[in-house]
């Protein structure tokens, strides 16, 4: 189960967290006495570390000098074996993997480590913070390679957009905390300069009696460092001008220092690896203050980072750890990468908003809700303010905790992925690092799907949104809550989980998650009505619907309701459903709201003169017809302009709430271009009320969603004014104009890819700004393999299609639909196709691969054909490079590949470093999501990870294996013929533009592909294209009639051009005997369409 558990961690960590704390699978060379190089790995933190291979079996030096395998005695401790790592085969010898020191040992070699809670640390967490860095080298050791200039950006950094550790302050704490940080020995250069010290590296570095005489032995350890660290302290402590307050809570010791030693973290060292630690045993002063408190960083590892100077100075701070020791627990991870304490990003991520608020004090409150429906900032949001929300259980101690993460900002754009995370705390704990999974337990825990007490599920996709069809967290859901100890609770009901925005939504409700209607929506229908529509509740009776909350319509049966304008009156409204169950009403909706008859817009601006992009505050509008208040954030580095759109002939009051540095800044309010309003200094409260007027402008659609159906995308937003008419965009170009509804189906696309929209509203006078983006990727082939047209004519739709046999045609597990979600990381993985999906592929040929192209690297592809993937079935193994393009690619084999179609195949693929795999929605089929466990193959769905990943074969098509296709006939989705041998059908159906059509091609009872959606067009009875072509089956001459025909092709089956005529008339008539006997595809070109037919020749 260990490996297992490893395995999730190791496909979900390593997409985008570089560092962690602890450090794993850090690259270390180390030298034998013989000369010879040991290439292996460091992994631990500040308070233990160890050598292993890349299997994880652990190396430690034994007295010889020699780097060799270890194991343990009888008493649990790591011992040396005789076995040299390197040359021996931990394996075959039997040693066991991953051996680390007892969970009692590192917490031993942890608490001689901690910080004293003597510490006065109020006060350190907000204002101007002067921290003091102390260089040092080696005696003698060379000069520092880093620059005085990369010092000062990596500490001081204060543009809007510098990853600095000043900067992650500031946007960490809302601009409470400022991180200044002085370097010492002072430098009149770009050169940095160093304490040189006494003794060399060896000095620090742990003894051993052949190589390293020496070095320390542990007892030696902290002496060592500390004696070193006065020395550094003494050196330098001249330079620090008295006047620069380094005690700010004026308790004698000096707030912080961060030491930064010369070259990179020792080969086998507790004392070179980064850390932070208090100077005992020996005392330092700085201007009669004492030094204490201090960070250790090492200036040439891969740890020099600012999120490792932001983990270790929040540790400075008081904050504690939230991650678990890693030998016990099976790697359960408390909150994984949502946290800094617990997995650090680069850029450094912000602490989850409970962290801030219990050990930062930069959050005011986390108030506990009550039922209904929420709308939440981002943790990273300036304002720091509607963040979180607390949720009570039936445990006094423990509570649930809403959050929302959004991805896009600065220091946050390390994370998975963006969306509302749900927590547990138990207030009885402090941080996760003491967990024993008996009486101490974590303080916070995130859930996520498949995790459990015992089992770490997937945490790196915790997020709940509807982008991620994940809208709810109840006893129906995965993940399931619980409290601590594995303690059900079904009390919990949290739903209606909106899309990712600005801001999100959702709704607290009883845990009857079964009979509410969930997701319902409003829009507005020019001049007519306003639409709801929700999600069907399971064995409902009927619904009511409420409009500003009295009952407005009793006994709906449908999930859908037009509220006629005659009942409405104008301005502002609200709505929200129930549903009934035989006498029982169930608890209500979500609320919308909606605009009715006349509205108008009204634009913020702010100025400010400074230009870091800090300057700012919120702006909150009040109403007196009964609207919610609104919330406006308004920041120069991010948001200087917003808007609102309200109902005319209104009450509307303007507030502000101050910032940051606000006073550098002037505001304005216009409407219609025109400015009503101008501040050339802010002050907190109110700024002006305004009774609202002026005509209605085009107001920018809402909530734009993409889903992919089929081979088409279908489109739907929202709209809670009377917009006139709608413009659709993909990738920036107009698709589609004039649409008065508020979905549209995109039939159009040709070719794979991910495709980018957006919808504006329009009017006469007007455009409004684009909706938010959606995006869908469609996986297509290089052409459609059936080509379909459809037509209506006399009372007939009139149906053909043709197989296109000069393309590649993939070798498909499923059928070909797919949204995108990149998300796992590049260990091995791989897609299967049965023996019993290959029949129609007899005598083919491989030609290339298929790949979603997620990111520049180099894939090592293996084609396999048997059984299992083994040295015995591989067919082909070729290495081709991707670019990041963000579409599909095909990769073409360097040579046609033969395969036997009564053996499986396999497609395997390896990044060359650790990369995403390109992944999509999980289609059903666990062929399509194969990651190697050990010796074997596994879904990755068994590990709670519901993607297929986007890689496929393609092959060369045979002439019989069309010859033998059937078709089955779709309308609107639904099967209306099947088993058709012929190329055409006609459906007597009365027109309807809105009815359209596909075709399935089947071979051995087998889907093979689908074709491209066609709707019906009338035609007018000139127009009648419904061609003539007899005898069918022919031995000598066919005999072809359409209207205007301008060009006759006939092709076989394999795609080859076996005649061709220009005609400028009606009919033709045409030889056949010099062709072979078989199938043959008709092309028929008339003015206005092409046509096609199947023909044989016997």
């Amino acid at each position: 189960m260990t490996k297992r558990i490893l395995l999730i961690l190791t496909l979900l960590l390593n997409v985008t967290f570089v560092l962690a704390a602890p450090f794993q699978n850090v690259e270390k060379i180390l030298t034998q006495p013989d000369g010879s190089k040991l290439y292996c790995f460091a992994s631990g933190d500040e308070f233990y570390s160890r050598i292993h291979d890349k299997d994880g079996y652990t190396i430690v030096q034994a007295e010889n000098g020699y780097f060799v395998y270890a194991t343990t005695d009888n008493d649990g401790k790591i011992i040396a074996t005789q076995h040299i790592a390197g040359k021996s085969d931990p394996k075959t010898l039997g040693l066991a993997p991953n051996i680390v020191i007892s969970r009692n040992e590192y917490m031993r070699k942890r608490k001689m480590m901690e910080v004293s809670d003597k510490r006065d640390l109020s006060g350190l967490n907000h204002g101007v913070y002067n921290n003091l860095v102390i260089f040092i080298k080696f005696k003698g050791d060379s000069d520092f390679r880093t620059t005085q200039a990369e010092m000062d950006s990596m500490f001081n950094g204060n543009g809007y957009y510098d990853i600095s550790m000043n900067n992650y302050f500031q946007k960490n704490t809302y601009n409470q905390l400022s991180m200044k940080s002085y370097c010492y020995p002072q430098s009149d250069s770009d050169k940095v300069l160093a304490y040189e010290d006494i003794y060399p590296r060896k000095y620090y570095t742990p003894y051993n009696a052949t190589t390293n005489p020496e070095g320390y032995k542990e007892e030696e350890r902290g002496a060592r460092e500390f004696a070193l660290l006065k020395r550094a302290v003494e050196y330098i402590a001249k330079e620090v001008p008295d006047t620069l307050n380094i005690d700010r809570n004026d308790d004698g010791f000096v707030d912080n220092v961060i030491f930064v030693v010369k070259g990179n973290v020792g080969d086998w060292s507790d004392l070179l690896w980064p850390h932070m630690w208090e100077l005992h045993g020996e005392e330092a002063y700085i201007h009669d203050k004492r030094v204490m408190t201090f960070n250790f960083q090492l200036e040439t590892s891969t740890y020099f980072t600012v999120s490792t100077l932001c983990h270790e100075m929040a540790h400075s701070l008081g904050f504690p750890d939230l991650y678990h020791y890693k030998s016990a627990f099976k790697h359960l991870s408390p909150t994984g990468p949502w946290d800094l304490m617990c997995t650090n990003s680069n850029p450094p991520q912000h602490h989850g908003t409970y962290m801030k608020y219990k050990y930062g004090t930069w959050i005011e409150d986390i108030p506990e809700i009550g039922y209904g429906t929420y709308t939440i900032e981002a943790n990273s949001w300036e304002g720091g303010r509607r963040n979180c929300y607390k949720i009570a259980t039936d445990d006094p101690n423990q509570f649930y905790l809403v959050e929302f993460r959004n991805n896009k900002n600065i220091f946050e754009k390390g994370l998975p992925n963006g969306g509302l995370l749900i927590y547990r705390l138990d207030t009885r704990f402090n941080g996760c690092i003491e967990y024993n999974a008996n009486d101490t337990l974590d303080e916070l825990y995130i859930f996520r799907p498949g995790g459990s007490f015992i089992e770490n599920g997937t945490i790196s996709i915790a997020t709940f949104s509807k982008d991620y069809n994940r809208t709810e967290f109840n006893s129906n859901s995965n993940p399931k809550p619980y409290l601590n100890l594995n303690k059900e609770d079904n009390n919990i009901n949290i739903c209606n989980i909106s899309e990712i925005g600005d801001q999100m939504t959702f709704s607290y409700y009883p845990p009857q998650s079964d009979i509410i209607p969930t997701n319902l929506t409003a829009n507005v229908i020019k001049d007519n009505y306003v639409e709801l529509e929700w999600n069907v509740v399971e064995n409902a009776d009927s619904y009511s619907i409420y409009r500003d909350g009295i009952l407005i319509a009793d006994n709906v049966n449908d999930n859908k309701f037009k509220d006629e304008y005659h009942n409405i009156s104008e301005g502002y409204h609200s709505y929200y459903v129930s549903s009934k169950h035989a006498e029982t009403e169930s608890f209500h909706s979500n609320e919308v709201e909606v605009i009715v008859g006349d509205y108008c817009e009204y634009i913020f601006d702010m100025e400010c003169s400074g230009n870091n992009g800090w300057q700012g505050g919120e702006i909150t509008l009040s109403f007196d017809n009964g609207m919610k208040d609104i919330y406006m954030t308004m920041y120069s580095g991010a948001f200087k302009t917003q808007s609102v759109v309200v109902p005319a002939g209104i009450e509307m009051s303007v507030d502000w709430t101050s910032g940051w540095n606000d006073s550098e800044c002037s505001f304005t309010i216009s409407k219609d271009d025109d400015e009503i309003y101008r501040s050339e200094s802010l002050k907190e409260g109110k700024l002006i009320t305004i009774i609202t007027e002026g005509e209605s402008v085009c107001v920018q659609p809402q909530h734009l969603t993409a889903e992919l159906i089929d081979c088409y995308v279908k489109l739907s937003w929202h709209s809670i004014v009377e917009n006139e008419y709608y413009t659709v965009m993909r990738d920036g170009e107009i698709i589609a104009d004039d649409i008065t509804s508020t979905i549209y189906n995109d039939m159009t696309i040709s070719n794979s890819g991910t495709y980018h929209y957006t919808v504006m509203s329009k009017k006469e006078n007007c455009n409004s700004k684009p909706s938010n983006t959606a995006s869908a990727t469609l996986l297509k082939y290089n052409q459609d393999f059936v080509n379909l047209t459809a037509s209506y004519y006399n009372n007939s739709a009139r149906l053909k299609w043709n197989v296109n046999t000069n393309s590649s045609n993939t070798l498909n597990y499923d059928d070909g639909k797919y949204i995108m979600n990149i998300g796992a990381s590049s260990n091995t993985f791989a897609i299967h196709i049965p023996a019993e999906d290959l029949a129609i592929y007899k005598n083919s040929k491989i030609t290339s691969i298929e790949i979603f192209d997620a990111c520049a690297t180099s894939y090592n592809f293996n084609i396999y054909n048997g059984d299992t993937p083994n040295n015995n079935t591989l067919i082909h193994n070729e290495v081709f490079d991707t670019e990041n393009t963000q579409q599909f690619v095909t990769l073409q084999l360097s040579k046609e590949i033969d395969f036997d179609i009564n053996k499986d195949l396999w497609l395997t693929a390896k990044a060359s470093s650790d990369k995403p795999i390109p992944c999509a929605k999980f289609m059903g089929n666990p062929n399509s999501n194969l990651i190697k466990v050990g010796s074997s193959w596994r879904s990755a769905s068994d590990y709670s990870m519901d993607y297929s990943w986007l890689v496929r074969l393609n092959v060369s098509m045979k002439e019989e294996a069309v010859k033998d296709m059937s078709y089955d006939v779709y309308r609107n989705d639904e099967l209306i013929a099947s088993d058709l041998k012929s190329m055409s059908f006609n459906d007597n159906i009365d027109f309807d533009p809105d009815v359209c059509y596909h075709v399935k091609a089947v071979y051995n009872n087998h889907a093979i592909t689908y074709s491209n959606k066609s709707c019906i067009t009338e035609m007018s009875d000139d127009d009648d294209l419904q061609s003539k072509i007899f005898p069918n089956p022919t031995h000598d001459f066919v005999n072809i009639k359409a209207d205007k025909i301008k060009n006759v092709k006939i092709f076989s089956l394999l795609g080859s051009l076996v005649f061709e005529e220009d005609v400028d008339s009606n009919e033709l008539k045409v030889d056949v005997r010099q062709f072979g006997k078989g199938v043959y595809i008709l092309q028929i070109a008339t003015e206005t369409e092409i046509l096609t037919e199947k023909i044989v020749v016997d």
